[in-house]
Protein backbone atom coordinates (compact mmCIF):
# COMPACT_ATOMS: atom_id res chain seq x y z
CA UNK A 1 0.00 0.00 0.00
CA UNK A 2 1.34 3.42 -0.94
CA UNK A 3 1.85 5.91 1.87
CA UNK A 4 0.14 9.23 1.12
CA UNK A 5 1.27 12.41 2.89
CA UNK A 6 -1.85 14.48 3.36
CA UNK A 7 -1.77 18.26 3.60
CA UNK A 8 -2.52 18.02 7.32
CA UNK A 9 0.30 15.53 7.92
CA UNK A 10 2.67 17.68 5.87
CA UNK A 11 1.77 20.66 8.04
CA UNK A 12 2.44 18.65 11.22
CA UNK A 13 5.80 17.45 9.91
CA UNK A 14 6.89 20.93 8.87
CA UNK A 15 5.84 22.34 12.24
CA UNK A 16 7.79 19.60 14.01
CA UNK A 17 10.88 20.25 11.89
CA UNK A 18 10.57 23.99 12.41
CA UNK A 19 10.63 23.51 16.19
CA UNK A 20 13.52 21.06 16.11
CA UNK A 21 16.71 22.03 17.97
CA UNK A 22 18.66 20.81 14.97
CA UNK A 23 19.23 23.20 12.11
CA UNK A 24 17.73 21.80 8.91
CA UNK A 25 17.88 23.07 5.32
CA UNK A 26 17.19 21.57 1.90
CA UNK A 27 19.04 22.59 -1.27
CA UNK A 28 17.68 21.64 -4.71
CA UNK A 29 19.60 20.27 -7.68
CA UNK A 30 20.51 23.83 -8.74
CA UNK A 31 21.92 24.54 -5.25
CA UNK A 32 19.08 26.89 -4.34
CA UNK A 33 17.75 26.76 -0.76
CA UNK A 34 14.15 25.53 -0.91
CA UNK A 35 13.56 24.86 2.80
CA UNK A 36 15.04 25.76 6.20
CA UNK A 37 13.94 25.96 9.82
CA UNK A 38 14.53 28.63 12.47
CA UNK A 39 17.29 26.64 14.18
CA UNK A 40 19.24 26.74 10.90
CA UNK A 41 19.01 30.55 10.87
CA UNK A 42 20.15 30.81 14.49
CA UNK A 43 23.05 28.40 14.05
CA UNK A 44 24.58 30.33 11.18
CA UNK A 45 23.56 33.89 12.04
CA UNK A 46 21.32 34.22 8.99
CA UNK A 47 18.31 36.46 8.35
CA UNK A 48 14.95 34.97 7.42
CA UNK A 49 14.44 37.08 4.30
CA UNK A 50 17.72 36.17 2.64
CA UNK A 51 17.74 32.37 2.74
CA UNK A 52 14.83 31.01 0.70
CA UNK A 53 15.78 30.80 -2.97
CA UNK A 54 19.34 31.87 -2.25
CA UNK A 55 22.13 30.05 -4.07
CA UNK A 56 24.37 27.99 -1.79
CA UNK A 57 27.47 29.90 -2.96
CA UNK A 58 25.82 33.26 -2.27
CA UNK A 59 24.83 32.10 1.20
CA UNK A 60 28.40 31.01 1.98
CA UNK A 61 29.75 34.30 0.60
CA UNK A 62 27.32 36.35 2.70
CA UNK A 63 28.39 34.53 5.88
CA UNK A 64 32.06 34.95 4.98
CA UNK A 65 31.75 38.70 4.36
CA UNK A 66 29.90 39.29 7.64
CA UNK A 67 32.09 37.05 9.77
CA UNK A 68 29.35 34.66 10.85
CA UNK A 69 28.91 30.91 10.53
CA UNK A 70 31.88 28.59 10.16
CA UNK A 71 35.44 29.67 10.89
CA UNK A 72 37.37 30.21 7.67
CA UNK A 73 40.84 29.88 9.24
CA UNK A 74 42.38 32.76 7.31
CA UNK A 75 41.29 31.62 3.84
CA UNK A 76 40.30 34.17 1.22
CA UNK A 77 36.70 33.95 -0.01
CA UNK A 78 37.82 32.12 -3.16
CA UNK A 79 39.94 29.68 -1.16
CA UNK A 80 37.12 29.14 1.31
CA UNK A 81 34.55 28.36 -1.40
CA UNK A 82 37.02 26.04 -3.09
CA UNK A 83 37.59 24.23 0.21
CA UNK A 84 33.85 23.85 0.79
CA UNK A 85 33.17 22.59 -2.74
CA UNK A 86 36.02 20.08 -2.58
CA UNK A 87 33.76 17.90 -0.40
CA UNK A 88 30.27 19.34 -1.01
CA UNK A 89 27.96 16.68 -2.54
CA UNK A 90 30.93 14.31 -2.60
CA UNK A 91 28.87 11.39 -1.23
CA UNK A 92 25.26 10.37 -0.82
CA UNK A 93 25.76 10.66 2.92
CA UNK A 94 28.55 12.20 4.95
CA UNK A 95 29.02 13.86 8.33
CA UNK A 96 31.67 16.25 9.61
CA UNK A 97 32.34 18.71 12.41
CA UNK A 98 32.76 22.47 12.02
CA UNK A 99 33.67 25.17 14.52
CA UNK A 100 31.81 28.46 14.36
CA UNK A 101 33.17 31.96 14.80
CA UNK A 102 31.16 32.36 18.02
CA UNK A 103 32.91 29.36 19.62
CA UNK A 104 30.21 26.73 19.09
CA UNK A 105 30.72 23.38 17.38
CA UNK A 106 28.30 21.66 15.01
CA UNK A 107 28.04 18.15 13.67
CA UNK A 108 26.81 18.52 10.09
CA UNK A 109 25.25 15.72 8.07
CA UNK A 110 24.65 15.94 4.33
CA UNK A 111 22.33 13.53 2.56
CA UNK A 112 21.61 13.62 -1.16
CA UNK A 113 18.30 12.00 -2.10
CA UNK A 114 17.74 10.14 -5.41
CA UNK A 115 16.25 13.20 -7.13
CA UNK A 116 19.29 15.35 -6.27
CA UNK A 117 18.07 17.47 -3.37
CA UNK A 118 20.57 17.80 -0.54
CA UNK A 119 19.39 17.78 3.07
CA UNK A 120 21.64 19.55 5.59
CA UNK A 121 21.22 18.86 9.32
CA UNK A 122 23.26 20.68 11.97
CA UNK A 123 23.47 19.36 15.52
CA UNK A 124 25.03 21.56 18.24
CA UNK A 125 27.80 19.49 19.87
CA UNK A 126 29.45 22.35 21.78
CA UNK A 127 29.01 20.74 25.20
CA UNK A 128 30.34 17.46 23.89
CA UNK A 129 33.43 19.21 22.47
CA UNK A 130 33.93 21.13 25.72
CA UNK A 131 33.85 17.86 27.63
CA UNK A 132 36.24 16.34 25.11
CA UNK A 133 38.67 19.25 25.48
CA UNK A 134 38.39 19.15 29.28
CA UNK A 135 39.19 15.43 29.31
CA UNK A 136 42.09 15.95 26.91
CA UNK A 137 43.42 18.82 29.01
CA UNK A 138 43.16 16.72 32.16
CA UNK A 139 44.96 13.85 30.43
CA UNK A 140 47.73 16.19 29.26
CA UNK A 141 48.05 17.59 32.78
CA UNK A 142 48.34 14.09 34.23
CA UNK A 143 50.99 13.21 31.66
CA UNK A 144 52.85 16.43 32.44
CA UNK A 145 52.76 15.66 36.15
CA UNK A 146 54.13 12.21 35.43
CA UNK A 147 57.29 13.60 33.85
CA UNK A 148 57.69 16.98 35.57
CA UNK A 149 59.48 17.78 38.81
CA UNK A 150 56.78 19.44 40.90
CA UNK A 151 59.02 22.00 42.60
CA UNK A 152 61.08 23.28 39.67
CA UNK A 153 58.93 22.49 36.64
CA UNK A 154 61.89 20.78 34.98
CA UNK A 155 61.84 17.19 33.77
CA UNK A 156 61.94 14.71 36.61
CA UNK A 157 64.60 12.02 36.85
CA UNK A 158 62.52 9.33 35.14
CA UNK A 159 61.62 11.44 32.12
CA UNK A 160 65.12 12.90 31.79
CA UNK A 161 66.60 9.40 31.71
CA UNK A 162 64.15 8.39 28.98
CA UNK A 163 65.16 11.40 26.90
CA UNK A 164 68.83 10.70 27.59
CA UNK A 165 68.43 7.11 26.38
CA UNK A 166 66.76 8.31 23.15
CA UNK A 167 69.49 10.88 22.54
CA UNK A 168 72.19 8.30 23.26
CA UNK A 169 70.77 6.01 20.56
CA UNK A 170 70.28 8.89 18.09
CA UNK A 171 73.76 10.35 18.55
CA UNK A 172 75.47 7.00 18.01
CA UNK A 173 73.30 6.10 15.03
CA UNK A 174 74.00 9.37 13.20
CA UNK A 175 77.48 10.01 14.61
CA UNK A 176 76.43 13.43 15.85
CA UNK A 177 77.95 15.15 18.91
CA UNK A 178 75.99 15.11 22.14
CA UNK A 179 77.09 16.26 25.57
CA UNK A 180 75.82 15.48 29.05
CA UNK A 181 76.43 17.70 32.07
CA UNK A 182 75.62 16.86 35.68
CA UNK A 183 75.32 19.86 37.98
CA UNK A 184 75.25 20.16 41.75
CA UNK A 185 74.56 23.20 43.93
CA UNK A 186 77.55 23.82 46.17
CA UNK A 187 77.06 23.42 49.95
CA UNK A 188 73.30 23.19 49.56
CA UNK A 189 72.90 21.51 52.96
CA UNK A 190 74.34 24.63 54.58
CA UNK A 191 71.72 26.74 52.80
CA UNK A 192 68.92 24.55 54.17
CA UNK A 193 70.44 24.53 57.66
CA UNK A 194 71.03 28.28 57.77
CA UNK A 195 67.93 29.62 56.00
CA UNK A 196 65.46 26.74 56.26
CA UNK A 197 64.01 24.36 53.69
CA UNK A 198 61.48 26.86 52.21
CA UNK A 199 64.36 29.16 51.30
CA UNK A 200 66.26 26.18 49.98
CA UNK A 201 63.31 25.47 47.71
CA UNK A 202 63.49 29.07 46.45
CA UNK A 203 67.13 28.47 45.53
CA UNK A 204 66.23 25.31 43.59
CA UNK A 205 63.48 27.15 41.69
CA UNK A 206 65.79 30.07 40.99
CA UNK A 207 68.44 27.76 39.55
CA UNK A 208 65.87 25.92 37.42
CA UNK A 209 64.71 29.24 35.99
CA UNK A 210 68.29 30.24 35.27
CA UNK A 211 68.84 27.05 33.29
CA UNK A 212 65.61 27.52 31.32
CA UNK A 213 66.53 31.09 30.44
CA UNK A 214 70.01 30.23 29.18
CA UNK A 215 69.52 26.96 27.34
CA UNK A 216 68.00 26.18 23.95
CA UNK A 217 64.55 24.73 23.46
CA UNK A 218 66.08 21.51 22.14
CA UNK A 219 68.24 21.05 25.25
CA UNK A 220 66.79 18.84 27.98
CA UNK A 221 67.09 19.94 31.60
CA UNK A 222 66.10 17.79 34.55
CA UNK A 223 66.27 17.64 38.30
CA UNK A 224 67.73 14.28 39.26
CA UNK A 225 66.96 14.71 42.94
CA UNK A 226 67.81 17.02 45.83
CA UNK A 227 70.22 19.67 44.59
CA UNK A 228 71.44 17.63 41.61
CA UNK A 229 70.49 18.62 38.07
CA UNK A 230 71.38 17.39 34.59
CA UNK A 231 71.55 19.05 31.20
CA UNK A 232 71.56 17.21 27.88
CA UNK A 233 72.83 19.23 24.91
CA UNK A 234 72.21 17.49 21.56
CA UNK A 235 74.34 18.46 18.56
CA UNK A 236 76.81 20.06 20.96
CA UNK A 237 80.49 19.36 21.59
CA UNK A 238 81.88 19.43 25.11
CA UNK A 239 83.73 22.67 24.34
CA UNK A 240 80.47 24.29 23.24
CA UNK A 241 78.71 22.90 26.32
CA UNK A 242 81.48 24.33 28.47
CA UNK A 243 80.81 27.79 27.02
CA UNK A 244 77.07 27.47 27.60
CA UNK A 245 77.42 26.44 31.23
CA UNK A 246 80.08 29.05 31.89
CA UNK A 247 77.55 31.61 30.71
CA UNK A 248 75.06 30.17 33.21
CA UNK A 249 77.67 30.32 35.98
CA UNK A 250 78.45 33.96 35.24
CA UNK A 251 74.75 34.82 35.00
CA UNK A 252 74.20 33.29 38.44
CA UNK A 253 76.98 35.45 39.88
CA UNK A 254 75.29 38.54 38.42
CA UNK A 255 71.74 37.64 39.41
CA UNK A 256 71.52 35.84 42.76
CA UNK A 257 68.02 35.19 44.12
CA UNK A 258 66.31 38.01 46.01
CA UNK A 259 63.90 35.75 47.87
CA UNK A 260 66.39 34.16 50.29
CA UNK A 261 68.18 36.97 52.15
CA UNK A 262 69.93 40.26 51.52
CA UNK A 263 73.37 39.68 50.06
CA UNK A 264 72.72 35.94 49.62
CA UNK A 265 74.43 34.10 46.78
CA UNK A 266 75.17 30.52 45.85
CA UNK A 267 77.25 28.63 43.28
CA UNK A 268 77.21 25.35 41.41
CA UNK A 269 79.67 22.85 40.02
CA UNK A 270 79.26 20.82 36.84
CA UNK A 271 80.82 17.80 35.19
CA UNK A 272 80.74 17.64 31.40
CA UNK A 273 81.19 14.64 29.13
CA UNK A 274 80.75 14.39 25.36
CA UNK A 275 79.57 11.01 24.13
CA UNK A 276 82.24 9.29 22.01
CA UNK A 277 80.84 8.35 18.59
CA UNK A 278 82.62 4.99 18.43
CA UNK A 279 80.12 3.09 20.63
CA UNK A 280 82.85 2.52 23.21
CA UNK A 281 80.66 3.86 26.02
CA UNK A 282 77.38 2.52 27.35
CA UNK A 283 74.62 4.83 28.49
CA UNK A 284 75.42 4.09 32.11
CA UNK A 285 79.09 4.65 31.36
CA UNK A 286 78.29 8.07 29.92
CA UNK A 287 76.38 9.02 33.05
CA UNK A 288 79.14 7.65 35.29
CA UNK A 289 81.91 9.61 33.57
CA UNK A 290 79.85 12.81 33.66
CA UNK A 291 79.43 12.23 37.37
CA UNK A 292 83.18 11.66 37.69
CA UNK A 293 83.76 15.00 35.99
CA UNK A 294 81.46 16.62 38.56
CA UNK A 295 83.53 15.02 41.31
CA UNK A 296 86.68 16.47 39.73
CA UNK A 297 85.09 19.95 39.74
CA UNK A 298 84.29 19.63 43.43
CA UNK A 299 87.75 18.37 44.33
CA UNK A 300 89.21 21.35 42.47
CA UNK A 301 87.35 23.74 44.77
CA UNK A 302 83.71 23.93 43.56
CA UNK A 303 82.07 26.85 41.71
CA UNK A 304 83.60 25.60 38.50
CA UNK A 305 83.09 23.37 35.49
CA UNK A 306 85.10 20.30 34.63
CA UNK A 307 85.33 18.31 31.42
CA UNK A 308 85.99 14.65 32.16
CA UNK A 309 89.65 13.72 32.23
CA UNK A 310 90.78 10.15 32.99
CA UNK A 311 92.36 9.92 36.43
CA UNK A 312 96.06 9.01 36.37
Amino acid sequence: MDFVITEQLQKVLIEHIDHSENGIAVVDVDDLVIFYNHAFLEMFGLLDRQVLGCHFNDLMSWMYMRGVGAKTHGFSLEEWLETVHSTYRSAEFRSFEIDLVDGRWLLITEQVNPSGELVLVGNDITRLKQTEYALRSAQEELEKQAWTDELTGLSNRRYFMQRLDCEYQRALRHHHPSTLAILDLDHFKRINDQYGHPKGDEVLKHFAGLLRDNLRKEDETGRLGGEEFAVLLPETSQDEALQVLERVRQELARKPPDAVAAGFSYTFSAGIMQLPDDESLTLQGWIHLSDQALYQAKVAGRNQLAVYRPLR
